[in-house]
């Protein structure tokens, strides 16, 4: 799986915003280089591994009064060796090195999203696989049940060296499960109904809540933060489909975020695809969050890092509009072609603080 994508951010000149002295508006990378492979074996046993390359080179971000490009690094995305429970119909157990789900977006396959980048509603957690267990009943098509323990101890987003969880050198795979920074859980189900010739709908719910020490001030010296970011967190979820369209929404709320962003926040995404032909759908999306500075606006990709927009907000509100086209009707993840625009507005303080534009493009493959 691959993906190269261009984006552009246009901060608008009228609220007295503009790019960092030095920084550009353009950037570019790969931003998924992955390589996979899955082992069935009798008895109802799975081996499934990830292997991704990240940070190419190609991107730019300033920081600190200067131009960096990213660094490379290799690790293991997810490494786990599945088991079905034959005692009980549909029963699996999964250990290793997991993707967590949670939130809708976050939930669809990369290879499967229909915008370029996830919305902030998703993004804000920042999460990424790590060491755990997963139980999972499935008995049918239609109904999902399934709780999830994972380890807190990884590197952050940035992939920071200084955690002990240390990507540069290609250790990604080593992780810890650290006790240091506890764990956190989800519990996730799924029911699809109302199923015909022409759509389908379904509804889904997850809550996650995380042990680690760092809410309410009960943190412990020198501990880290690297699980979900928030100490307890809902998302609710509805899904339908309807001869060429097809329509997502999730409702997320959030208490008690970490670092001392805020308090709770609450965010919504509306998402309609309409199928123009078996080769081309338009993609609408609107994500809105409100939350006394608890709004992660750095959960989007360029607008913090090229711009002196903050980081956490008040307020977010985002309108992307899109066409993907596809190389095949048959398997569109296969290879498809991304462009999309979305404007955004944020306020803090009860004023404006940032608005601009956001275009991309980029060029996705999975086989």
């Amino acid at each position: 799986m691959e993906q190269f994508q261009v984006a552009a951010v246009q901060p608008n000149g009228s609220n007295g915003l503009h790019l960092k002295n030095g920084a550009s508006p353009v950037n570019q990378e790969f931003r998924r280089s992955w390589v996979g492979l899955n082992v069935d074996m009798a008895g109802g046993t799975r081996f499934h591994t990830w292997v991704r390359v990240g940070g190419l080179p190609m991107r730019e971000t300033y920081s600190n009064g200067r131009t960096k490009k990213n660094y490379t690094y290799t690790d293991i995305f997810d490494i786990w060796l599945q088991q079905d429970i034959a005692a009980v119909k549909g029963l699996n157990v999964r250990v290793g090195k997991l993707k967590p789900l949670f939130s809708t977006d976050y939930i669809t396959p990369s290879s499967a999203i229909v915008c370029v980048e996830r919305s902030l509603v998703s993004a804000q957690y920042g999460l990424d696989s790590n060491w755990g267990v997963d139980v999972t009943w499935q008995p049918d098509k239609k109904n999902k049940l399934y709780f999830q323990l994972l380890a807190n101890d990884r590197a952050a987003t940035s992939k920071s060296t200084a955690h002990s969880d240390v990507y540069r050198d290609g250790r990604g795979v080593k992780g810890e499960f650290g006790w240091e920074d506890k764990c956190y859980a989800i519990l996730g189900a799924s029911h699809r109904y109302a199923v015909h010739e022409e759509g389908w709908q379904e509804v889904s719910a997850q809550y996650a809540h995380d042990f680690n020490n760092a809410y309410s001030n009960r943190r412990a010296p020198g501990a880290n933060c690297y699980g979900i970011g928030v100490r307890d967190a809902l998302s609710l979820g509805y899904d339908a489909k309807y001869r060429r369209l097809t329509f997502t929404a999730n409702l997320i709320a959030n208490f008690e975020m970490s670092g001392g962003h805020g308090s709770n926040n609450i965010g919504i995404q509306l998402q309609p695809v309409f199928s123009l032909s078996p080769h081309a759908d338009f993609v609408l999306r609107y994500t809105g969050m409100t939350g006394d500075g608890a709004c992660k606006l750095s959960a989007d990709r360029y607008i913090c890092t090229q711009t002196t927009a903050d980081s956490w907000v008040d307020s977010v509100h985002a309108f992307y509009a899109g066409v993907d086209l596809y190389a095949s009707a048959k398997n569109k993840n296969a290879l498809k072609f991304m462009l999309g625009a979305e404007y955004l507005t944020a306020r803090k303080g009860g004023a404006d603080c940032y608005n601009g534009w956001e275009f991309s493009t980029a060029m996705r493959w999975s086989f």
